[in-house]
């Protein structure tokens, strides 16, 4: 429940519902789910597959933007809000570790 303590939303959404069924194993997903970054989640546990992965049977992080292809359709996702503020300052890419943090 620590984990809870990370998501970047407002309190009275924290609390687990069912996804940890799926990482345990205990569910599996029943078609090939993907999904991108977004607002809500546990973003410092997924900053692990910064690129994507799996993160539990039949379910695929695309980390923040992407494109796949699956069964001959090709699949983009981008992910982020628009704020006229922030709009262009720009994103600068980077490596998310570096030898140092390992």
């Amino acid at each position: 429940t620590t984990d809870l303590a990370h998501m970047a939303c407002p309190p009275k959404y924290r609390h687990i519902e069912t996804f940890y069924q799926y990482y345990t194993g205990e569910k599996v997903a029943p078609v090939l789910t993907v999904f991108i970054g977004g607002n809500h989640e546990a973003s410092n546990h997924l900053w692990e597959l910064y690129y994507g992965g799996w993160v539990a049977p039949n379910i695929f992080y695309m980390g923040h933007a992407g494109v796949l292809w699956c069964s001959g359709l090709r699949i983009g996702g981008l992910s982020g809000i628009f704020k006229a503020r922030d709009y262009k300052m720009g994103h600068f890419e980077r490596f998310p570790y570096s030898t140092s943090d390992l």
